[in-house]
């Protein structure tokens, strides 16, 4: 009867201890933390045209206030759908109101990290860009440089001293190149010739960065400029 009895005392104790063994590994098993999505507004449409101060709405909630050309702003969600739509300044959205722009409803997952750009499509008119930004490391000790078109005027090459970068890049085109760290002289000129569209420029590749140069503005009113976006990178 004692032998009996120590081996359900065993018995007991080894269940007690492979059941802790469980607990303690499912807790080693807890889902890690996902990434927030990540999207950015950019206005990028010079005076002007219409959209000199405006309202930002995502979901129909107001999101960037008083926007003028220039303005941006980053935003951590949730994953999930994202319709953003630019009225005046002061202009509520509703059923007998209209948006300067909009565009369609975007779904924005755990992770993704994307910008919405308001700028001059190449008929010199407003439109609404979605780029979707990278955000992984290009390797070690290099950055991403990302370089998009958003001007009202003529393809450019995109050169940093001797070397062209991006060939022919016309409105609305982007390109991405991962560079080593570092300082670079960077100018855009019209495509095919060595005619500045812009004045040069000087930029920094940095560790765990994407660098994102815009060309904005309109070349017909001489107001051609760059704006800068930083996305960090894992």
């Amino acid at each position: 009867m004692k032998h009996q009895i120590s081996r359900i005392a065993a018995l007991t104790a080894l269940l007690l201890i492979a059941t802790s063994g469980i607990t303690a590994s499912t807790a080693k098993q807890k889902t890690k933390k996902q990434d927030p999505a990540v999207f950015t507004i950019i206005h990028a449409i010079p005076a002007t045209y219409g959209a000199d101060k405006v309202d930002v709405y995502s979901n129909g909630a107001l999101i960037l206030n008083d926007a003028v050309p220039g303005a941006s702003k980053s935003f951590a969600i949730e994953s999930g759908t994202q319709r953003i739509s630019i009225y005046p300044d002061g202009v509520l959205p509703t059923s007998d109101t209209a948006s300067i722009l909009s565009y369609r409803p975007v779904y924005i997952g755990h992770g993704m990290d994307v910008t919405f750009i308001a700028h001059l499509n190449s008929q010199d008119k407003p439109a609404l860009t979605l780029y979707k930004n990278m955000n992984t490391d290009p390797g070690k000790k290099r950055a991403w440089l990302t370089v998009r078109h958003v001007a009202a005027a003529p393809a450019v090459d995109v050169k940093s001293d001797s070397l062209t970068l991006f060939k022919s890049m016309a409105n609305s085109i982007e390109r991405k190149a991962s560079l080593r760290f570092g300082n670079y002289p960077v100018s855009v000129v019209l495509a095919g010739t060595s005619t500045n569209a812009l004045l040069p420029t000087n930029i920094e590749i940095k560790d765990n960065k994407n660098l994102i140069v815009y060309v904005w503005g309109s070349a017909a009113k001489s107001n051609l400029q760059y704006l800068t976006q930083i996305v960090n990178t894992k």
